[in-house]
């Protein structure tokens, strides 16, 4: 290779992260849009109307939570019935 050449910039490759944050962002959108109406909602005495994606939204959330608080109960059960 000579040493006059100039070298030329590496062309990227759009960042795969940045295209799935994308598309996720996108489907959000079009989850909010198309779940806007209204459905009523029961909890224990409460009596409440929300928006569905709201509902659902709220719903993934707290199952998120819940999976991992059970989760981090059996990883500190287990090792404190490897300690003793």
């Amino acid at each position: 290779m000579d040493d006059d050449a100039v070298e030329q910039p590496e062309k990227r490759a759009p960042q795969t992260g940045l295209i799935v944050a994308a598309l996720v962002a996108v489907s959000l959108a079009a989850f909010v849009l198309q779940n806007t109406d209204s459905t009523p909602v029961t909890w224990l005495m409460f009596d409440r109307s929300a928006p569905l994606f709201i509902v659902i939204l709220g719903s993934a959330v707290a199952g998120a939570v819940l999976s991992e608080a059970a989760g981090w109960a059996i990883r500190r059960r287990r090792r404190h019935n490897h300690r003793h």
